[in-house]
């Protein structure tokens, strides 16, 4: 499956830039409670799509980094951010990056499409990537109930919801520190679209 803008976000016009707000708020809201006084190092966006979360990361931090697979949403986060680093990758499971080379890191609506046990390598590579020290901020569907697509065939597109203990185990020591609903615009046919989900690396 070829992931298009459609694809990363499921409405248009009025709600789509509703839903930007909404989600951009609540990013800077998680960042804000973390990042207290003076900005950090660095900070990366896996799977940042078209880069929507990713401007509110440059608030914070003096360089961040954005990780996609698909080409055509790089090359449209590149064209409106071209002061940020953009950097294409094969897979989640391999992140071009040192250990620890991150203070923050944001993943948004990406390990909800991504089957076990892959799932569990990306978060032990999200762990490499992110100092002790630092923060992960994940944003995913955590209603059990909701399960979409083949998980066979991922790549064909499929979503799953897991419980917020679920992160909790696959990302310990890492510990979950703030929880907060997602919210988007009112009218979304779901009430329950996912959880945000803020963990301190054992480091702190």
């Amino acid at each position: 499956m070829e992931w298009t803008p459609r694809e990363v976000v499921d409405v248009e016009g009025p709600r789509a830039l509703m839903r930007a707000y909404l989600e951009q708020r609540d990013v800077r809201e998680f960042c804000s409670s973390v990042i207290l006084t003076a900005r950090i190092p660095a900070a990366c966006d896996l799977g940042c799509g078209f880069g929507r979360l990713t401007p509110v990361l440059t608030e914070f931090a003096e360089r961040v980094v954005g990780f996609e697979r698909e080409q055509g949403l790089l090359s449209i986060a590149r064209s409106l951010q071209p002061s940020v680093e953009f950097q294409q990758i094969n897979s989640l499971t391999h992140v071009p990056s040192e250990d620890g080379a991150f203070a923050f890191g944001l993943v948004f609506t990406v390990l909800q499409h991504v089957p076990e046990p892959e799932v569990q390598t990306v978060i032990r590579e999200l762990q490499r990537i992110v100092a002790p020290s630092g923060h992960l901020l994940l944003c995913e569907e955590t209603d059990p109930t909701l399960e979409a697509g083949d998980r066979v065939n991922a790549h064909l597109g499929y979503t799953c919801g897991r419980p917020v203990v679920t992160y909790e185990s696959w990302l310990a020591p890492w510990r979950l520190v703030a929880t907060k609903p997602r919210m988007i615009e009112p009218d979304y046919p779901r009430a329950d679209v996912g959880t945000y989900m803020l963990f301190a690396g054992p480091g702190h």
